[in-house]
């Protein structure tokens, strides 16, 4: 198991040297000048932490932060935004600067993609543009698992299969005696979550509300992580908080599925 996890993350470093030069070829063959680069991932990934190894399916800090770097004319060098940035604030950023560096505004028939008239749950991330800002976000995630039984590993309701040396061509190999297989399970419909991820603007020790991990799973279990005072989020908190707080909390999350968390 270690000696897997390990050279899985030496190979993962070695596939991103290769990342690395592919972009760096884009950079070279590109105008820069008026040229916007948006770089982001779509998930972070676990490598042993909470006993999980190359999976990315849980709701913590590790699997749910991204980097995301943005360069372009309309970025000055060197600065960064302070507060919580989406992914579903790519989109609109897109927009804007297509907005503000194409010669032809003129809108279309139906107000369309040359009159900029689009809706965007997300927000331009654009130097000078009209920006709220958030204190929280929802997390959503549906677990997924077979319709019915396959075979003894491969169960309804579980994402599992059998898995034995073959897979790889090369090292990193499991440790397992040579010809045996064993049963990997990946995921189950019953890992679907909602959470709210709140980080106030001005965080304070004080204050155990202002930066926590909330999530509520449909077989009726949650967790509560105080990421003041559990920054690797190691302890569920969810029963030692009293029961109005409880359902506050539960209140909030039914307010983010209708995207109006803010408003609480």
């Amino acid at each position: 198991g270690e000696l897997y996890n390990n050279q899985g993350w030496q190979r993962r470093l070695s596939s991103l040297q290769t990342i690395d030069k592919g972009f760096l070829r884009i950079l070279k063959s590109v105008n820069q000048a008026n040229t916007t680069i948006v770089f982001t991932s779509d998930n972070g990934f676990l490598f042993g932490q909470f006993g999980m190894f190359m999976d990315k399916r849980q709701p913590y800090e590790v699997t749910i932060r991204v980097p995301m770097f943005v360069s372009g004319p309309l970025f000055p060098k060197g600065t960064s935004v302070g507060g919580i940035v989406l992914n579903i604030d790519i989109a609109p950023t897109v927009v804007d600067v297509a907005k503000q560096l194409t010669e032809d505004k003129t809108p279309d028939e139906e107000g369309g993609i040359h009159g900029y008239e689009l809706a965007f749950d997300g927000q331009s991330l654009v130097p000078g543009s009209t920006q709220q800002s958030r204190s929280s976000f929802v997390i959503e995630y549906n677990g997924e698992g077979n319709d019915q039984d396959k075979d003894d590993c491969s169960r309804k309701d579980m994402r599992c299969w059998y898995k034995d040396n073959t897979v790889w061509a090369t090292p990193p190999y499991f440790d397992i005696p040579k010809g045996e297989k064993f049963c990997f399970c990946e995921d189950s419909r019953n890992n679907t979550f909602i959470c709210e991820r709140r980080i106030s603007a001005q965080l304070t020790l004080e204050d155990d509300f202002s930066d926590f991990l909330h999530c509520h799973f449909p077989s009726g279990f949650s967790e509560f992580y105080d990421l003041h005072q559990d920054p690797f989020q190691e302890k569920n908190g969810w029963g030692d908080l009293p029961e109005e707080v409880r359902f506050e909390l539960m209140g909030r999350l039914e307010w983010g599925v209708r995207c109006e968390v803010h408003k609480r």
